[in-house]
């Protein structure tokens, strides 16, 4: 049988191959749409570009299968072969299997995103880059960090920017002749006066505990989520403003001698200074 009598024996079955990887095409064309525009503001372009190419690959090699398994041709040998090779494949890269997993999770998922603040075992910092295989985070320090994506979907982490709100606490001490009503009222006129402390909840400011130099006060203030690093670093000055402008000193840490007998203590010293002379 030659080529052309072979095509007009199975021209049905091409036909049919082709409709399906048409259609294929068109299925993985609008699905990748909607991977786009659901995936747009999630994660980085070259990520959203290699999610897209993995879906319509997987869209057409199963539309083949599918075609020509319709049309009569067996695949038996070639599924099992394909099978056994992919589980080599995947014992060598089960890792890079599982981190892949992980991330499309995650992406999905969307616990964090690009410019989110988080904190992640030891590592504290802004979200660079989100990708399938890993994140990346850049700390305090300006040092990059990559996460493998099923360290992260595996571990408990904290978003420092996806709370609306978040509470800035600070701790100083006054001295036990100052008057911690007159304390209060000067810390929470201070802080109240700054556009980034919120009047709801309100700054609050209570004597917490009894210290060796002086009275601890804790101050507590409530900022939008933005402005929670404008705060932290602001809070232990504006407290030590207001404080200032009250006229109470933060006490110095102190010591007081007490001696047995002061007046026998002089006379023995004294004494001493004449045996000497």
């Amino acid at each position: 049988m030659d080529v052309l009598e072979w095509l007009q024996a199975h021209w049905i079955h091409i036909v049919y191959v082709v409709a399906a990887v048409l259609a294929a095409l068109i299925v993985s064309k609008v699905l990748e749409g909607a991977l786009r525009r659901s995936l747009v503001k999630r994660v980085s372009k070259p990520v959203i570009d290699n999610i897209a190419r993995l879906t319509r690959y997987v869209i057409l090699i199963l539309a083949v299968i599918i075609a020509l398994t319709s049309a009569g041709v067996d695949l038996t040998s070639a599924l099992v072969a394909g099978g056994i090779i992919g589980i080599v494949i995947g014992f060598a890269a089960q890792a890079s299997v599982s981190n892949l997993i992980s991330g499309i999770l995650l992406i999905f998922e969307r616990p964090f995103k690009i410019g989110d603040f988080i904190h992640v075992g030891d590592v504290v910092g802004a979200v660079a880059d989100i990708g399938v295989l890993s994140t990346t985070i850049v700390t305090w320090e300006g040092v990059k960090v990559r996460i493998p994506s099923s360290e992260l979907f595996n571990s408990s982490f904290r978003n420092y920017s996806a709370s609306i709100v978040r509470l800035v606490r600070v701790n100083v001490q006054i001295p036990y002749s100052a008057s911690i009503r007159k304390a209060v009222d000067a810390i929470l006129s201070k802080l109240k006066g700054q556009w980034y402390v919120l009047e709801e909840p309100e700054p609050t400011a209570f004597a917490k505990e009894f210290a060796n130099d002086g009275v601890v006060l804790e101050v507590r203030a409530w900022t939008p989520g933005s402005t929670w690093f404008t705060l932290y670093s602001n809070i232990a000055r504006l407290v030590k403003e207001a404080l200032d402008e009250a006229g109470i000193e933060i006490p110095f840490p102190q010591r007081v001698v007490w001696f047995a007998s002061p007046l026998k203590t002089c006379r023995d010293a004294e004494g001493g200074a004449l045996r000497d002379q």
